[in-house]
Formats: structure tokens, C-alpha cells, sequence
């Protein structure tokens, strides 16, 4: 990674080139700030609520940029009221529509409270790649994340389909 002395050695040498005619401590400021924003953009994620589900929120943090070769993450954090839980069993379900650019890889990676049911501090994380022949550009990925939540003192239980579609940028 870059060190502060790294970044003053780099704009020193820049100034004595002639390249930038800054001191070198605004010079090296500069380059933190162009490290920073090039490290944000590699990082940035697009984060949506959902809240068709009056019993449960469900929040999904997923890339908006994603590499060819590269495999990313599809967060899902369901945040039920009081008295509501998410089951475990059956298991919640992420199904992409037939004609995505994506596909799952693996299965869900959860944690389960200390009755069995879903962790709600946790994520419920899907690992998604672009699908062999696809090439470089934005695209939408629409799918439907399937989920059973149960009243704790009236004892009934729901299934939910949730319609999520998010755009994400497939790069080189």
C-alpha cells in the first residue's frame, strides 16, 4: 500500500520532472486524495431497502461494479418487528430471472440465532458472477428472494417473495 513517505517520494519526483509545479506537500495531499476516490470507486456498492413486506425490512448491499473474472457479494439483511422471526427451515431462496447476465455460485452463506432461526445481525450473502459470453457494460440483474417468517405468540408463518433488481457495471 502507499505510506506517506511512498506518496512524498512520488511527488518529489513528479516536481523534479517538471510534470507538477506544486510544493511537494500539496503535491502529496493531492495524491492521497486521488488514492482515496480511486479506492471508494473500487469499493462503491449500491445499497436498497425494500418495505413491500409490512412484517419484515429487507435491506440488500450488493457491487455496482463488478469484474469479468471476479466474483461479488449480494447482502441481504432482513430486519423483522418485535414478535416476527425468518426461518431457516425451509431455507430462504434467491432465484435470478432466466435472462440475467448473472449467475449464483455456491450457496447462502447465513448464521442462526441460538433457536435456529436466521441471525438478524448478520447477512444472508449470495455469491454472484457474470455469466461466461458476457461483455463489459451496465446491466440489470432482477431476481426474487424467497423467505418464510412466523409470528413468535400467534404462531402462524408467511412466505414472502421479494422483488429485488439492482444495476451493476461489468467491467474488464
Amino acid at each position: 500500500m502507499f505510506t506517506t513517505q511512498k506518496i512524498l517520494t512520488l511527488s518529489r519526483q513528479l516536481s523534479y520532472f517538471g510534470f507538477v509545479r506544486l510544493n511537494t506537500h500539496t503535491l502529496a495531499r493531492l495524491l492521497v486524495l486521488y488514492f482515496l476516490s480511486f479506492a471508494t470507486l473500487l469499493s462503491a456498492s449500491e445499497k436498497k431497502t425494500f418495505t413491500a413486506n409490512s412484517h419484515v425490512k429487507v435491506e440488500m448491499d450488493a457491487p455496482a461494479h463488478l469484474p469479468l473474472t471476479k466474483n461479488g457479494a449480494l447482502k441481504f439483511f432482513l430486519t423483522p418487528n418485535d414478535g416476527i422471526h425468518i426461518n431457516t427451515e425451509p431455507m430462504f431462496e434467491l432465484k435470478l430471472d432466466k435472462s440475467s447476465n448473472f449467475e449464483l455460485t455456491g450457496n447462502p452463506n447465513f448464521s442462526k440465532n441460538e433457536k435456529g432461526y436466521l441471525d438478524i445481525t448478520k447477512p444472508i450473502e449470495y455469491t454472484v458472477k457474470v455469466k461466461n459470453g458476457v461483455q463489459a457494460g451496465t446491466y440489470t440483474l432482477k431476481a426474487t428472494l424467497y423467505y418464510f417468517y412466523c409470528s413468535d405468540q400467534e404462531g402462524w408463518c408467511n412466505r414472502f417473495s421479494q422483488p429485488v433488481d439492482l444495476t451493476i457495471t461489468v467491467t474488464r
